[in-house]
């Protein structure tokens, strides 16, 4: 009599890794995108609603690395435990990125005062307009340390990855720059990747704040969705190689607004 041996493969759900276009807070453009674990010989199960699947991953620090052809790359370490880990990456659409014609756009290039392009400088955009606020803190005092908030007169989408700048009410009411982790609760509470610095009251305003990098010409742009006001204002940002640049520039709705080439 022959035995047959019956092994039954178990396959245990590691890391879920969710693409998210920072513009459009929906599932990346493009078809050529490249989803790697560093560390790992394992290759991402690809679901229909464009999510990245690694299973049977042993616990430990990885690297992962995103490429799409309308973003820039990103890069970020990973640290997989015994349960499943979700991740939720925004990329940042490159300035060939397929925009339509009255899409809000902010272009801008940077270089060096020799007019050499600066590559890969960091630029963080924060709208600065209390019009275009996405939501107002509705909850009575939110103080430091605190890495959940309860918001309300939300417009638009709120995800994980976006980011805002949350600004006090009052003369000396202070500000900081936050990052959405997850929302617990549709459009109500938001749990933060850190914990607050400062102290806020009912009515601090959550507005855009946007991050993203130069290309390997110095251009680089910056895309605001939802935008309420005919034309807001916005503080720049820029930081490359030890130098950087801040500089406030009033945005038009509905086109592009050239801030031109930067030098510093």
């Amino acid at each position: 009599m022959e035995h047959v041996r019956i092994a039954r493969l178990r396959t245990k759900v590691s890391l879920v890794v969710c693409l998210v276009d920072a513009f459009t807070s929906d599932h990346p453009h493009g078809a050529n995108i490249s989803v790697v674990l560093e560390g790992s010989l394992s290759k991402p199960i690809v679901t229909s609603k464009g999510t990245y699947i690694f299973t049977n991953l042993q616990a430990g620090a990885y690297g992962l690395r995103v490429n799409a052809q309308h973003y820039f790359e990103e890069r970020r370490p990973i640290e997989v435990g015994l349960e499943n880990t979700l991740v939720h990456v925004t990329l940042s659409p490159r300035p060939s990125y397929p925009f339509k014609e009255k899409d809000t756009l902010l272009r801008v290039s940077v270089g060096n005062e020799e007019g050499q392009p600066y590559a890969k400088a960091l630029l963080h955009a924060s709208v600065q307009t209390e019009d275009e606020a996405k939501a107002r803190l509705a909850q009575d005092r939110a103080e430091p340390g605190a890495d959940e908030l309860v918001v309300g007169s939300v417009t638009g989408v709120i995800s994980p990855g976006d980011r805002y700048l949350i600004r006090g009410r009052g003369a000396e009411a202070g500000e900081e720059l936050c990052r959405i982790a997850e929302v617990l609760e549709h459009r109500r509470r938001l749990k933060l990747d850190r914990p607050l610095a400062g102290s806020y009251t009912r009515g601090a305003l959550l507005l855009p704040a946007m991050q993203t990098q130069s290309d390997e010409q110095g251009e680089a742009v910056v895309a605001f969705s939802n935008c309420r006001a005919r034309s807001f204002n916005v503080k720049l940002d820029i930081v490359h190689g030890g130098r950087s640049l801040s500089k406030e520039v009033n945005v038009a709705e509905g086109g592009t607004t050239a801030a031109g080439r930067l030098q510093f």
